[in-house]
């Protein structure tokens, strides 16, 4: 496995990505990761098979450090056209009219829908893995989505809570085990530990006023209403007690996308990598195997 570390350009930000394989001559994949989780979560959460085997991209979420934000960021800044431009601005800088597949969780399982949304002759097919088409969340994450929606009064408390969490190691591997429905297996998992080492540094370094503007404007994010302009292969994973994303989204977006295939992860959260992983990592290469036999049909 060979990777990259490099930053894409998008209206002043510096949008951080890992690029690994580039010698591989097959179709690129993108994973965009959650809120709060850096592009080096996905390190510690993918298959060997696809680490070392495929051609693929992470792309940061906006302000997730190691990625930086322009002066005069702000929230107002942000919506679902913004996130589709920068990504679609993103992925063509990095591969330019040459089709890629889209993979996302949480956060990023929304901007891969929603690429799909406005992209489908850009894309081979897209995994949403815990994601949404509406910004209405619960568990610990939807109540910093809620404290970030009270506006710019809220934002030191907002801060503040994230700094006092990344502190402490004990309290960081706790909250994160909130993510999870099965928390024996997500503490239980060696997966979890390396998650938590990979994204240490950049967690600690991260700028957690940058990270304000896209909390406050998430629970405004729905894109309902476009999701039958949908075109391209969709895969839904979902657990069947996701804390953050209820699963009725999952429901929904597989009755509304056109030909949408659900995968659902019995007694499990958000953290499929980790609380299901045999299951997830044979439910992901067999998406992504069938997405690229679709280059030659």
């Amino acid at each position: 496995m060979t990777i990259r570390d490099l930053h894409v350009h998008f209206q002043g930000h510096e949008i951080a990505v890992l690029s690994a394989n580039e010698h591989i001559d097959e179709p690129a994949i993108v994973f965009i990761p959650g809120v709060l989780a850096p592009i080096n979560f996905w390190l510690a959460c993918l298959p060997e098979s696809i680490l070392k085997n495929r051609r693929w991209y992470a792309i940061s979420l906006p302000g997730h450090q190691p990625s930086k934000v322009p002066l005069g960021y702000q929230a107002k800044d942000i919506d679902e056209d913004w996130l589709n431009h920068l990504y679609q601005s993103v992925i063509s800088q990095l591969e330019g009219k040459r089709r890629v597949i889209v993979v996302g969780h949480s956060t990023g399982g929304f901007s891969a829908l929603n690429l799909a949304v406005n992209n489908s002759d850009s894309l081979l097919g897209v995994i949403s893995i815990a994601g949404f088409f509406k910004g209405d969340w619960g568990g610990i994450e939807g109540q910093l989505v809620k404290l970030a929606g009270l506006g710019k009064w809220a934002k030191p408390l907002f801060q503040a809570s994230l700094a006092i969490s990344r502190k402490i190691p004990v309290l960081q591997a706790y909250i994160s085990s909130l993510l999870a429905y099965d928390r024996h297996t997500y503490n239980d998992s060696p997966m979890t530990k390396k998650m938590l080492e990979e994204i240490q540094d950049n967690m600690q370094a991260q700028n957690l006023s940058a990270l304000f503007p896209l909390f406050n404007r998430i629970s405004n994010f729905d894109i309902y209403p476009k999701l039958n302009a949908i075109k391209v292969p969709v895969t839904i994973m979902a657990g069947s007690h996701d804390p953050v994303i209820d699963a009725s989204q999952s429901l929904i977006l597989a009755a509304a996308i056109r030909h949408a295939q659900l995968v659902v992860f019995d007694n499990a959260g958000h953290m499929p990598f980790m609380e299901r992983t045999q299951q997830f990592n044979n439910e992901l290469c067999a998406a992504i195997d069938q997405f690229m036999q679709s280059i030659n049909k």
